[in-house]
């Protein structure tokens, strides 16, 4: 289980979020009671192109708060014990000027497709995002998924240490060059050539600060 480390983040960026709202990628709860449940949810947004799970928030919109280490950990559990292979989670809280904290719960699109969830007998079914609804996918749906996934891991993601980028990517949300040189004990010319060339067929996007060059995740 990989977790980006918790961020104490301003309200503003939440309440864009929320002004959006429910969607494919976006889900709201005021609070976690079932990991069976929401691990549904989760597997549904990895294998579709993420999502963000937001906690102390009721379905209108209006903000509660929660008690963010409690939700953490039955997020955790849930992507970690009813999410098969396990969904990796991104969190940052959010607070306000009322003291309320909000957690968010990120799933990036997942490179390990397709993710199974538990229905309520315990039987392990592909789950998918329909609009604003978390539901199992039909078994002809499911076919035609697995083909399509199948198809994209031997097409799309061929070079060994490409796949790498992209699984370092998920674990550490930021990668440069030189890390990538130092990893893969590649030159720094070919890593830059590797980031360049996912960079342009969309997989990842390029960033540049204070800091210098690094990459990240579409």
């Amino acid at each position: 289980m990989r977790f980006r480390p918790i961020i104490k983040e301003q309200i503003a960026p939440l309440l864009s979020l929320i002004a959006q709202g429910e969607g494919v990628q976006l889900d709201f709860k005021q609070l976690i009671s079932d990991q069976r449940k929401i691990a549904r949810t989760l597997a549904a947004f990895a294998n579709n192109r993420g999502g963000r799970l937001l906690v102390g928030v009721k379905d209108n919109g209006r903000l509660l708060g929660c008690d963010t280490e409690q939700e953490m950990y039955m997020i955790a559990e849930a992507a970690e014990h009813y999410c098969e292979p396990p969904v990796d989670i991104f969190f940052t809280i959010y607070e306000t000027e009322e003291a309320l904290q909000i957690l968010e719960a990120e799933v990036k699109n997942s490179l390990r497709k397709p993710h199974f969830a538990q229905d309520d007998h315990g039987d392990w079914k592909l789950y998918m995002r329909v609009r604003d609804k978390t539901m199992v996918a039909s078994k002809a749906t499911a076919k035609m998924l697995d083909a399509e996934w199948d198809e994209m891991e031997k097409e799309d993601i061929k070079d060994s240490k490409e796949r790498y980028v992209l699984e370092a990517l998920q674990r550490k949300e930021t990668l440069t060059a030189k890390e990538l040189s130092k990893a893969l004990n590649i030159s720094l010319q070919r890593a830059n050539s590797l980031l360049v060339k996912l960079t342009k067929s969309g997989y990842i996007l390029h960033h540049k600060d204070g800091r210098g060059d690094y990459y990240m995740l579409r």
